[in-house]
């Protein structure tokens, strides 16, 4: 995502995404970049994403998860 909101197409990207479930409740990201982390229901998750297209692309598998 570019600063205008638009797609940054200036370097290519491949991103990998898990699934996996947990008894751990409390949360403690070590990353400055990200400081917040949170468990969300599935069915909340498209609401809080940002990107139209990640929107799209959460709302596309989400039956599947």
């Amino acid at each position: 995502m570019s600063l205008d909101g638009g797609d940054d197409l200036s370097e290519f990207k491949t991103i990998q995404m898990y699934l996996f479930t947990t008894e751990q409740e409390k949360l403690t990201p070590l990353d400055p970049h990200n400081p917040e982390a949170r468990w969300v229901e599935k069915e909340k998750v498209a609401d809080l994403l940002t990107h139209k297209k990640d929107k799209e692309f959460f709302r596309s598998i989400i039956k599947q998860i």
